[in-house]
């Protein structure tokens, strides 16, 4: 949040937009709610940099306006519901001003660029959100998911009618365009594909600012629109290790528009490892990443590991979430797999538990008697 709010400076930004997704949970911790209005008043700026906020299908709608009546006063407006009609406010022209307002529309004056910014802002169109039946044959997902786009296109044609040429003209929102990269951190909002709505759907407009997706991506619309996920800040799955966060920064100037991401560095990085050298391969890159960074390990060992190794290895470094072990087979595959697992004995595994636990092999007498608490008599033939 520090280096969003050093970026919203950097930039002389003149408004922002949140579009959904706010909390990852209906009901967020206190101190997750406090983190939140604390960088709203930051970016706000005292009222001078424009903020809109919309739901998205993660966020409690009615939790998130609870503020509204406060965070008005600094700029912001928040919107829970597609339905929901912002109320104006206006402190002067030093501040920003809503001065009209219609379902997922407000109209912005912006003190800093000395213009007037249009937006659809649209909150996550979900059935129960919009408080409508949108197809009559549910079991039909094929046509469910044409009525859901044609009313969901005709929702945003109408706000969209409030555009004025020459201004600036944004479009807003938190739903599932067709053709986008899922991670595996999203929450499904669609079943079947009914909850998706077509590139060509959006009406024209200068740029369309979209929540949900976690990767950062786009495509065209109508007159060639840039319709722009612009990811998630944080990593959120291991799906999503390697991907580059950031921030986009949408330019008018002179009737043009333009766009740029801002990479994001901070939080904590997730990674994923495969290693194929052993446990020495695996403590050199240990040594070599930041602590804070969450890690899941993939492990080919010629040897099984000590009983508590992993344990200790975890406490030394809390970031490692996930490690699981695969063995070399007999065939001498590199990779530690085989086309057809290869058996072995309880009496071969134990061998192995002792040579790595003791560091000597194991005699027969021990053996002997491992095999009979374990309740076998024919070790050659008890294989896992």
């Amino acid at each position: 949040m520090d280096e969003i709010c050093r970026i919203a400076d950097e930039e002389a930004v003149d408004a922002i937009i949140i579009a959904g997704d706010v909390f990852d949970a209906y009901n967020p911790p206190a101190e997750s709610e406090s983190l939140f209005y604390r960088t709203m008043t930051r970016l706000a700026d005292g009222g001078r940099r424009g903020i809109v906020v919309i739901a998205g299908n993660h966020d409690s709608p009615d939790r998130l306006i609870a503020s509204d009546p406060y965070a008005r006063a600094l700029g912001i407006t928040t919107l829970g519901y597609p339905k929901d009609i912002p109320a104006l406010y206006d402190a002067g022209k030093a501040r920003t001003a809503c001065v009209e307002s219609a379902q997922s529309f407000i109209r912005l004056r912006l003190p800093r660029a000395e213009r007037i910014l249009n937006l659809l802002a649209l909150p996550y169109p979900s059935e129960s959100r919009l408080k409508e039946l949108l197809t009559d044959d549910v079991a039909n997902e094929e046509q469910a998911s044409v009525d859901y786009n044609r009313r969901v296109r005709e929702f945003m044609a109408q706000g969209a009618a409030r555009f004025r040429d020459g201004e600036a003209n944004i479009v807003a929102s938190h739903l599932f365009v067709s053709g986008g990269q899922e991670s595996d951190s999203e929450r499904q909002i669609q079943v079947g594909g009914v909850y998706t709505v077509e590139p060509l759907s959006f009406p024209a407009s200068s740029y369309v600012a979209l929540g949900h997706l976690h990767r950062e991506q786009e495509m065209r619309g109508v007159n060639d629109t840039c319709i722009r996920y612009a990811g998630s800040v944080l990593q959120y799955s291991f799906s999503e290790a390697g991907q580059k966060k950031s921030v986009t920064i949408v330019e008018l100037r002179d009737g043009k528009i333009s766009h740029y991401p801002i990479p994001l560095s901070g939080g904590r990085m997730l990674r994923r490892w495969q290693i194929g050298n052993g446990i020495e391969e695996l403590e050199r890159r240990l040594a070599e990443v930041d602590a804070a960074d969450w890690l899941s390990v993939a492990l080919v060992l010629d040897e099984p590991l000590e009983p508590d190794y992993l344990n200790n290895l975890r406490r030394a470094h809390p970031g490692l979430i996930n490690c699981t072990c695969a063995y070399r087979w007999e065939s001498g595959d590199p990779n530690g797999a085989a086309p057809d697992a290869v058996p072995v004995t309880i009496e071969e595994q134990f061998r192995r538990f002792v040579r790595a636990r003791y560091e000597e092999p194991c005699n027969d007498e021990v053996l002997r008697l491992f095999l009979e608490l374990a309740g076998t008599g024919d070790e050659e033939t008890q294989t896992s």
